[in-house]
Parts: structure tokens; sequence; C-alpha cells
């Protein structure tokens, strides 16, 4: 297995200034903040391409010190004890799922409320990293990676829970990239990614489990001794690379008989078409053969005289116009 964990290889290179927003697009994220009454479903995907298309980082730092005034809503753990709070036009801004803050009692926003399966302390620094772009951080830069597999997934996965993928996608998106370039994780890794149960964690999951189930199916791991030992340790792992095994034994068995099938097909109807060759053969035969004992017959009947006939050409004669002749 690889002998750096995958974070390691991941860490997040330091961030460039961002450029300054056009005005068109600091103009819509601004009104998308501060205009909270839910328009037509039309102008609400609007809404969500602008999010999506331009972060806040874009914006002028007084722009983006806007974002930090107003109202603002908490965030609850699974249990509703309070985890971090932060501006309403700031989630607004930055989320895709902005009916998370349409939920009003009176003058109140209800909290949002975070599954169980998310980490709070991830999701504290997502919204810390936020907060802070409309105090002090004059030019705004790109989260960085944890340097560690677990937390950086539960980050990811605490940005997809609050419609923020924009800000985390290039750590998670560097993670993908190793496992599809068939880099192998370590032991390490695949231990954290195990214990995140989210739909990030659970991408990344089943990525490493379809690789490693292929590459035991094919007997080449590159540690079987230690993989084995591994297998003891990971219950959810096991269990998924032995269904994953299962599933894959299952297509590769349906794949060699459907190529038997088809090879024996085509051999049956290789042997199919050289039986008609040969018989459309033997027949071509018999018609040429026919045909020249029909002319000899008639040539023969032409000559004058009493003639002498051959038993090939007797029984010709008897077959074809009834007639009996001495051999």
């Amino acid at each position: 297995m690889a002998p750096r964990t995958l974070a390691q290889q991941l860490a997040a290179q330091n961030a460039t200034q961002a450029a300054a927003a056009p005005p068109t697009a600091a103009a819509a994220i601004l009104t998308n903040a501060f205009v909270t009454a839910p328009g037509p479903k039309k102008q609400q995907g609007a809404e969500i391409e602008t999010v999506n298309a331009a972060k806040i980082y874009t914006l002028s730092f007084g722009d983006r010190k806007l974002l930090g005034k107003g109202p603002k809503l908490q965030i609850v753990d699974a249990e509703g004890n309070f985890v971090t709070d932060m501006p309403i036009a700031l989630f607004r801004a930055t989320s895709t799922k902005k009916e998370l803050a349409a939920n009003i009692t009176g003058s109140e926003v209800l909290p949002i409320k975070l599954p169980a399966n998310l980490e709070p302390q991830m999701v504290k620094d997502l919204v810390q990293h936020l907060k802070n772009l409309t105090t002090w951080n004059k030019f705004a830069k790109d989260l960085q990676s944890y340097k560690s597999t677990y937390e950086d997934l539960h980050l990811c996965s605490a940005a997809d829970y609050l419609g923020m993928t924009l800000y985390t996608q290039h750590i998670f998106n560097r993670y993908w990239a190793l496992l599809r370039s068939e880099t192998l994780p370590n032991y390490e890794d695949i231990s954290a990614i195990s214990a995140v149960q989210t739909p990030a964690g659970e991408t990344l999951f089943r990525k490493i489990v379809n690789a490693l189930a292929k590459l035991d199916v094919e007997n080449a791991i590159p540690d079987p001794e230690d993989y084995s030992a591994y297998l003891g340790t990971n219950e959810r792992f096991r269990v998924a690379v032995e269904a994953a095994k299962i599933k894959m034994q299952k297509h590769l068995d349906w794949v060699e008989k459907k190529t038997q099938r088809e090879t024996e097909a085509k051999h049956q109807g290789d042997a199919d078409k050289t039986g008609y060759q040969n018989r459309q053969a033997k027949w071509d035969a018999q018609k040429k053969k026919d045909a020249e004992l029909a002319q000899r017959v008639q040539a023969k009947m032409a000559e004058p005289g009493k003639k002498k006939w051959t038993v090939e050409e007797a029984g010709y004669l008897r077959r074809v116009r009834g007639i009996n002749v001495p051999i």
C-alpha cells in the first residue's frame, strides 16, 4: 500500500489572491443575500446558479463586510446543542440550500439542525472561515486541507449538508483524483474514510471498496497478508468488500458464459455454413455430371446405326425418357 496518507499527498498549496468580482456578479450575490422573500421557482433556480458560479472571495472587502451584518441564524447538533451561528445574509450568499434558513417563527429563524453523522467541529471551522472573510481577511483565500483524511471528509460533508460545496470542492476533488489514478490508499486512510458515513464519505468509500475488491478478485493485492489482517479490524470495509467481490464474480461469470455462448454460436454458424457449402458443391457437381451425360446421350442418339449404351447412359434414358435400351 502507499506509504503516505491521502491527506499528506493532498496538502493544499498557498491560495492566491482572488480577483474582484464583476459589478454584476457582486450585485447578484448581494441581492441574493439580502432579499429573503422566496420568489418563483425560476428565480430560486437562478439564485442557486449565482451562488454556484462565484464564491464570495471574489467580492470586494467592503461588500464582504456587508454580509457580516444583520440577524443571525444558529446551527445546532443532532441533540439541539449550540454549535455556531452566522449572519443570515452570509448564509444566503454562500449556500445553495436557502430553505435551511427559511423556517421562520414570528421574527425568529429556527436553527439549522445537523445530522448525527456530522462532526460539529468541522461545521464550526467552515462557518468561521466564512465569517472571517467579513471581518479581517482583506484578501480571501481558499479553505486549506487539515492534512487529515477524516477531518477533510467531514469538512466536505459539512459543506455538502449546508449547500456550500463550492468552498470545499477543491479538497474533495483531490482525494477523488488520487483514487481515480489508482493510487492505493494506506490502511489509515481506509479506516478514516470508513468512519465518515456521510454522502461525501460514502462516495470515496465505495470507490475504495470497488478498487480493492477488483484487486482481490484478480489476486493482485500487493500485501495479501497485511491486507487479510487489516480486514479483521474493519468490519464495515470487510463486509462491503466481500459483497463487492460476490457482485464482481457474478458479473465475470455472466461475461464468461456470454462469451462461451457467442463462441459456440459462431462455431455452429461456421459448421452450418461449411455444411451448406459442401452440399452445394456436391449438388453443383451432380448437375454438371448430369448435363454432360445428357449431352452424351443426345449425341449418341443422333448417330446412325446400332448403338452400344453404357450402364450410366441406359439408366439416364430409362429415368428421363422412359426408354429401355440394351446394354
